[in-house]
């Protein structure tokens, strides 16, 4: 049980960890180990943060209905988080994903009812459009948004969710208290955990290679780096296959600032795309090509981490790919959620 009075000491300092498997090279795989939070992932960071900035804004006060979308791993943070200070917390989660993360949720919020399910086939890319009805027709709830911060009409763009990024920072912080850090390789979702604990090793040190992941359905953040080389290279456009089984990273539809100024900023030097068996066994059967199967897989067998969830295991996959071409470095990722939260 989490004591409210104590979430600043229990949220926050992590394990870092050596993944014990074979690395070749004489490099070092590093976990940040964010999956130990009380309430599961790094999103316990954030939404400590964010219910007390609003409340210090005088946005909302304990009491109050506060909705967040989720494609799962915020939802818990977030509902769990929000119980304790005291607030009506309502998910919008898409159907159709892991009914262990509805279950998750659901752990947290006062009733089934404060789950709301938002159409399969639109996943996050039908939040815009829940939101605008949903809000319109409830004028009593509050949103708190972790992906963005408001809209700058001046230019027709979301700007970054600041105290999302900064509660990040921390994870970076503490990384560079223990270990000199050669690679940083975090998941590609609505890009904070890329910007916000990006930004803060190039602070520490230019030199530091940022690296991102997202599955090869998506290709958001590759598409933005390497415009149209997707479907040069693979001959479909991103977006072509169906949704993906990595919840919480990049989807094709919403253009999220954190994303759009990790890669305008130069903080991201390299994304690579990840893949899965039954991801190449679509493609091939759409294209008759079979190229994917050259990506770094999170469906991977995996040695001595079984616990770590499906994003965290394709982040290690990355890392393997990375250290068969460097010699003696130092490559930090992120174990982001546990198997836990996962059907299979």
């Amino acid at each position: 049980m989490v004591n409210p009075n104590l979430l600043e000491v229990e949220i926050g300092r992590t394990p870092l960890i050596r993944y014990k498997g074979r690395v070749p090279n004489k490099n070092k795989i590093w976990i940040k180990r964010e999956c130990d939070n009380p309430f599961g992932s790094h999103y316990d960071r954030v939404y400590l943060k964010l219910f007390k900035h609003c409340e210090e804004q005088g946005k909302i006060y304990p009491g109050d209905k506060v909705i967040e979308t989720t494609s799962g791993a915020a939802g818990v943070s977030f509902a769990g988080i929000g119980r304790l200070l005291g607030y009506d917390c309502y998910v919008a989660l898409p159907a159709g994903g892991e009914k262990a993360r509805e279950e998750a949720i659901k752990s947290q919020l006062p009733n089934d009812d404060h789950l709301i399910l938002t159409p399969a086939e639109e996943y996050i890319s039908g939040f815009p459009k829940f939101l605008k009805k949903f809000l319109a027709e409830h004028k009593d709830y509050f949103f708190l948004n972790h992906s963005m911060g408001p809209r700058n009409k001046q230019i027709g763009r979301y700007e970054n969710n600041e105290i999302t990024l900064k509660a990040l920072e921390e994870i970076a912080k503490e990384v560079v208290e223990e270990i000199e850090v050669d690679y940083f390789i975090p998941a590609v979702g609505n890009g904070s955990s890329v910007l916000g604990p990006g930004r803060e090793f190039k602070r520490v040190s230019p030199k530091i290679k940022i690296i991102a992941f997202e599955t090869f359905q998506s290709a958001v953040a590759y598409e933005q780096m390497y415009p149209n080389e997707y479907e040069r290279i693979f001959g479909i456009k991103p977006g072509t296959l169906s949704r993906h089984r990595l919840p919480g990273t990049s989807y094709q539809g919403i253009d999220f600032p954190h994303i759009r100024n990790a890669v305008e900023g130069g903080i991201i030097d390299d994304v690579v795309l990840v893949s899965d068996t039954r991801m190449d066994e679509e493609y091939e059967r759409i294209t008759e090509r079979n190229c994917t199967k050259k990506l770094p897989h999170w469906d991977m067998p995996l040695v001595d981490h079984e616990d770590l969830g499906r994003t965290g295991k394709a982040g290690i996959a990355v890392a393997l790919k990375i250290a068969e071409k460097v010699n003696g470095k130092n490559l930090v990722v992120i174990g982001y959620d546990k198997a836990e939260r996962y059907d299979s």
